[in-house]
């Protein structure tokens, strides 16, 4: 047999082995390629439809992110933001819930974790914008003493605190105009997957992906239309926070809820904010 055609056959032999082994390797870490599902020329052109900066990171210049559809400089960008569940003029006190004193948080407050964005849709040559802001909501559990030590009361169904993604009207998951552009949620991008449903909804990140479905804790309404018009995700506390406790939300993995101490005066540090590590 001649040198090349044993070379061929030989190349030939490790091609198989390797896509064997691909297939048998597990899938845990595969992110689909977001070209594989919308064209980035129609991408750009929804941007230019929209007249904004940006709808993605991809649409702005190397160390730049898309936020609220303006290119940032990521260095301008502060991940490790909190916000205080007290006020100046008045602190979060034991005894009291601990939204009696900020019961939201906004864009305002966390302007790089609840940044506001758009998702855009052309229909028979109408340009159709769906804006969306994001909120998290402070739930009513008390922050309590005994013997001494402080926690937070857990409150049987009621969360620690509720993240809400609201939509300016209702979006269909399962369009194919829709899947494929990105949703910034808490900070980070996640491309709406080809499998996604008004009642399924498949979030694509580069480093994992998230199945969002009606449970315990995902809450997704639907509209008169059958689109989808908000998504709820609900943090419980596993155990009752204790002072010096800290805990991350188990859905996105980018809040933080801190319960950092209280004083001698009663009042108690309570922060919340972004998962920077």
């Amino acid at each position: 047999m001649k040198k090349g055609v044993k070379a061929l056959i030989f190349i030939l032999f490790i091609l198989i082995i390797t896509i064997a082994i691909g297939f048998m390797l597990p899938k845990t870490g595969f992110v689909i390629s977001q070209d594989d599902v919308i064209d980035r020329d129609y991408l750009e052109s929804l941007r230019v439809k929209a007249e904004v900066g940006c709808l993605q990171n991809s649409q702005c210049s190397e160390g730049f992110e898309c936020v609220a559809n303006f290119c940032i400089d990521k260095k301008e960008i502060n991940l490790c933001k909190e916000r205080s569940l007290s006020l100046p003029a008045r602190k979060l006190e034991v005894g009291k819930p601990i939204n009696s004193e900020v019961e939201a948080l906004i864009d305002k407050d966390l302007p790089y974790l609840l940044s506001d964005g758009e998702l855009v849709e052309i229909i028979d040559g109408k340009t159709i914008e769906y804006f969306y802001v994001q909120t998290i909501f402070i739930g009513i559990n008390k922050i309590e003493e005994e013997n001494e030590n402080y926690f937070i009361k857990k409150e049987n169904n009621e969360p620690l605190y509720t993240y809400k993604l609201f939509f300016s009207n209702g979006v269909d998951f399962s369009s194919k105009n829709i899947q494929g552009q990105v949703l910034r949620i808490l900070g980070k991008e996640y491309v709406i997957g080809e499998k996604s449903t008004n009642s399924e909804i498949e979030l694509i990140s580069a480093d994992n992906t998230i199945q969002l479905s009606n449970n315990k804790n995902i809450k997704i309404t639907i509209d008169k239309n059958g689109d989808v018009i908000k998504i709820e995700a609900l943090y419980f506390s596993q155990d009752e926070m204790k002072t010096n406790d800290n805990s991350l939300d188990d859905v996105f993995n980018s809040i933080k809820f801190s319960f950092n101490s209280v004083d001698k005066d009663g009042f108690a540090d309570i922060r919340i904010g972004e998962n920077c590590l």
